[in-house]
């Protein structure tokens, strides 16, 4: 065992990137997806890469329930379909990262790592938030809005 002290996040929020992204796993597919994803049953039930964000920040930024979103960090930028959902904080965005190529998250996550464990700070970072083609969606799709667990109270405030 090694005492150590809290070191804080290596990229903050800031005007450029004013939400954080945090990234994880989902049920259906395993670390990079080399064997879940060969699995016919499990690529149906998640096929590809998504965003999920709070409505309240859906409405803010101007993303819809299931529109194309961009994610851009200082080191890069993903596209995916935005899901919205009161599972997130209104400040942060989730974006699992069992894909590759075009639809991997860590091409904007940080490259920093612990200085002891040498450990990638791979589940954390500050992003901007923007539909894909904003001409192309004029207004947030009404059924997310009444969606069981949505925060239908907060919305019409």
């Amino acid at each position: 065992m090694v005492p150590v002290d809290h070191v804080g996040l290596s990229d903050e929020v800031r005007p450029d990137a004013p939400v954080y992204l945090v990234t994880g796993r989902v049920l259906q597919h395993y670390q990079s997806g080399a064997q879940t994803h060969r699995v016919a049953e499990l690529e149906r039930l998640v096929a590809e890469p998504y965003v999920e964000l709070h409505p309240v920040l859906g409405f803010r930024v101007g993303v819809p329930d299931g529109a194309r979103v961009r994610l851009t960090s200082a080191r890069g930028r993903v596209e995916a379909t935005a899901r919205w959902t009161d599972a997130v904080r209104p400040d942060t965005v989730f974006m699992p990262f069992h894909w590759s190529g075009v639809g991997s998250v860590n091409q904007v996550t940080t490259d920093a790592t612990d200085p002891i464990s040498g450990m990638p700070e791979f589940k954390v970072c500050a992003v901007d938030v923007a539909v894909v083609d904003a001409a192309v969606v004029d207004a947030p799709a009404v059924d997310a809005l009444d969606r069981p667990g949505t925060l239908q109270k907060e919305l019409s405030t």
